[in-house]
């Protein structure tokens, strides 16, 4: 009798041990999944950037059709601005909003034009940038936190050619870019704009 008991202890601590294993390796898999699509995502974003100009976006940008008007009351003091959406505004929703949080879209269109930046500096600098490799990695303290390096090569308006390593960060919020911040350059974005 001590002895089924003895195994049926054993046997019931080896199941244990490896359902315990099986939940610990599931829950992994699943954090690595979420990685994958988060680094899938902001892969996505650094390539449309960086692979400038995009002029279906600037001929959007600068289409007089999609300025934002603004309203001046005439009983009051205060502005307000037309909330009409425009080919831009569905150009960029439809190209990258599934990417962003509301805020991070916000962030990086409207208020710091870091999305059309490089696009623009591109194009009037008759600039050609292409991502020739990105690299993202995961910080090891804060999950939802990403670091890049994007190596970009670019032919300039007399046709030489070079590259330049880019870097930044990303926050992540529910699988959505929440922030992405271009860190570093190498001067590229500022050649651009004093050779127009």
């Amino acid at each position: 009798m001590k002895k089924t008991s003895m195994y049926s202890l054993i046997l019931l601590n080896t199941l244990a041990i490896f359902t315990l294993l099986g939940c610990g390796n599931g829950s992994s898999e699943t954090l690595t999944n979420e990685n994958d699509k988060n680094k899938e995502g902001i892969e996505v974003v650094l390539e449309k950037t960086f692979h400038a100009p995009d002029r279906v976006l600037l001929s959007k940008l600068y289409d007089s059709d999609n300025a934002t008007i603004i309203n001046q009351d005439e009983q009051s003091s205060t502005s307000s601005v037309q909330e009409k959406e425009n080919d831009f505004d569905q150009y960029i929703k439809e190209n990258y909003g599934d990417y962003f949080t509301e805020y991070g879209f916000e962030k990086f269109f409207i208020t710091s034009g870091e999305g059309y930046r490089y696009s623009d500096g591109a194009d009037k600098a008759n600039y050609t940038l292409v991502p020739e490799s990105i690299r993202i990695v995961q910080d090891e303290k804060n999950e939802q936190r990403y670091e890049f390096d994007v190596t970009v090569k670019y032919t300039d308006e007399k046709n030489e050619e070079g590259t330049r390593v880019l870097n930044g960060r990303v926050e992540m919020d529910e699988g959505k870019i929440d922030s992405l911040n271009i860190n570093d350059d190498e001067g590229l974005l500022k050649e651009m704009m004093s050779n127009p």
